[in-house]
């Protein structure tokens, strides 16, 4: 059963003050009673050595029982008490409560206590029960004296019901008293304990919501006692708790966002390794779900057996482990792991995995790779032509009149092809830096292609192939027009180069979301679908040995890509092989 800490508070207030009154009434009983039989006892033998000065002890002796009855009786009207008077031998001689033909019938006296100590010379005095009158009695007995002897005693004998009752009296009010004195504790502990607990309450309640998070609240108690100080501390604490609280959720939201917006994959696993979070990066890369994964084993989660060795290493080993992947499914990518073990005073608790996507990185390499390569054979072809016929004019060929103007036409061809290479990829660097800054103007986008068809002339007329410019007379836009016109160069002589004889290209364009869509459609050889998602990339080509045949870099669409993308468009291309190409740019108006 639970008691109130204000009932306790009530009780010991009562509990204290009834066992006070309880010692006090105890001690005051035993004193009140004590005093008043000393009293008596003092009265008593007061009285004793009166009536005793009146006994001569002649008339003792030769036992004058008519004269000794008589001298009871009447001192019993006087003292209000028994008066008995006994020989030396015990035997009484008289009694103020006894007749003369009773007396014979009493028991000896002899041996009673009071009467032993008379028989000395000295007062005797006994207290006890009394058998016959069933009450307690008080005795005092003194001795008769006759000069050295002691022929007799006198005994004065008081029942002490008055004395009780007196005392019974006083413990009543005592008692009384005492419940008074409950019944004012009770509501002095009652106002002291609700005093004493109303703010103690209060403390618990804001102490609850302390308990429910909610450290805002504040304990107001102005006391200087024990509670103010209790109330100064509780709010102390819940401010200083409430400041970390705020320090770690801080903490937690810069972790979380450093955690959520990383853009390499992260996975953290207990020592059991089972996952215990992932980032939104693995959600996407894996294609699963958080809440799905988190408890479970990692290979049951992430089905990838190079990621669970490596993580499982470095939790049975306690080291770092670093490695590559590559993924099918999902997506078909390169990743980087880099699992660490996480360490809780000295013991392995779980592993902390990031995995770094460097498919691009890796793309990039092998790019670099081939741009290396590419340049250095479209480099070395020329050079070794430029070679081959220098060398042949300096052993003598130079003095021949036939053959040495076709073997310098030969050597400007290839210097011409070694320049238009540099500059396209001098053009290309300064494209790919984004440091380039647009000369952006209004100008007539039909009359800029105007200007590129007309550069062609020659080829499109030794070729047959007939142009058509489809474009509104009125149509322009803001752009960069010298770069607009590398881009209708690039993709025109493009369309000729691949286009069959007597073949035609058609210019035309459409307008989609805002922007204008350019579209150079020629009815060439075509594109084979495998090479159209690399048909902008850098020295790539369909038919390399056509390509070079005809003098072409391999740079021209990818500076179309480039010009394009400063613009904020986008490149594209339709092929079907043999039925031609349509390729397309978009830009805004």
């Amino acid at each position: 059963m639970k008691i109130s800490f204000k009932l306790k508070l009530i009780f010991s207030y009562i509990f204290v003050i009834l066992v006070s009154f309880g010692f006090i009434a105890f001690f005051l009983d035993k004193n009140l009673e004590e005093n008043s039989i000393r009293n008596i006892e003092s009265s008593l033998i007061t009285q004793a050595n009166l009536i005793e000065s009146q006994i001569f002890p002649e008339r003792l002796r030769q036992e004058d029982t008519p004269y000794l009855e008589s001298l009871v009786k009447a001192s019993r009207l006087k003292t209000k008490c028994r008066i008995t008077i006994i020989d030396s031998k015990g035997r009484v001689l008289a009694d103020s409560e006894k007749s003369q033909e009773e007396i014979p019938q009493m028991e000896n006296h002899l041996y009673r206590p009071e009467v032993k100590v008379a028989l000395t010379g000295v007062t005797g005095i006994d207290t006890r029960y009394s058998s016959t009158l069933k009450i307690d009695m008080l005795y005092v007995a003194v001795p008769i004296k006759n000069k050295t002897a002691i022929p007799g005693i006198l005994r004065l004998s008081l029942p002490l019901e008055s004395v009780q009752k007196t005392l019974f009296a006083i413990r009543r009010i005592v008692f009384i008293g005492l419940l008074f004195a409950l019944v004012f504790a009770f509501i002095l502990g009652s106002i002291v304990a609700r005093r004493t607990i109303k703010p103690i309450n209060r403390m618990i309640q804001i102490s609850r919501k302390f308990s429910e998070g909610d450290f805002s609240r504040r304990i107001i108690h102005n006391s200087k006692d024990e509670i103010g100080e209790l109330a100064n501390t509780l709010n102390n604490m819940a401010q200083d708790i409430e400041d970390k609280i705020k320090e770690i959720e801080a903490q937690n939201q810069k972790v979380a966002a450093i955690f959520n917006s990383m853009i390499e994959g992260v996975i953290v696993v207990d020592k059991s390794a089972r996952v215990i979070s992932i980032n939104p990066t693995v959600e996407k890369i894996f294609g699963i779900s958080k809440k799905y994964v988190e408890g479970k084993l990692l290979l049951e989660a992430i089905r990838n057996n190079d990621i669970s060795e490596s993580i499982n290493d470095a939790i049975k080993n306690g080291r770092s482990v670093s490695g590559e992947i590559s993924l099918v499914l999902p997506v078909r990518k390169i990743f980087q792991i880099n699992a660490v073990p996480i360490f809780d005073n000295d013991s392995i608790n779980g592993c902390l995995a990031v995995i770094h996507d460097i498919t691009e990185m890796r793309r990039l390499e092998t790019m670099r790779s081939d741009f290396v390569a590419n340049v250095s054979h479209e480099l070395k072809t020329p050079l070794t032509s430029i070679k081959g016929f220098v060398e042949t004019l300096l052993e003598g060929a130079l003095d021949d009149k036939e053959n040495n103007r076709n073997f310098l036409k030969i050597i400007y061809d290839h210097t011409e092809r070694l320049n238009n290479l540099v500059e396209d990829l001098l053009s290309l660097s300064h494209l790919e830096s984004k440091e380039i800054i647009l000369n952006k103007k209004s100008f007539n986008l039909r009359q800029q292609l105007e200007e590129a068809i007309s550069t062609f002339k020659a080829q499109l007329k030794k070729n047959g192939i007939e142009v058509k410019n489809e474009l509104p007379i009125s149509i322009s836009v803001t752009a960069d027009q010298d770069r607009m016109e590398q881009v209708f160069t690039n993709l025109i002589d493009n369309a000729i180069k691949f286009n069959k004889e007597k073949g035609a290209i058609r210019i035309y364009i459409q307008e989609v979301n805002g922007k204008i869509k350019v579209f150079v459609e020629d009815k060439g050889i075509g594109i084979p679908e495998k090479d159209i998602p690399r048909i902008f990339e850098r020295f790539y080509r369909v038919d390399k040995a056509r390509s070079r045949e005809l003098g072409g870099t391999g740079l021209g669409l990818s500076i179309v890509k480039h010009i394009v993308e400063l613009h904020g468009g986008n490149v594209g291309v339709e092929s079907a092989e043999g039925l031609g190409s349509k390729f397309w740019f978009t830009i805004p108006k």
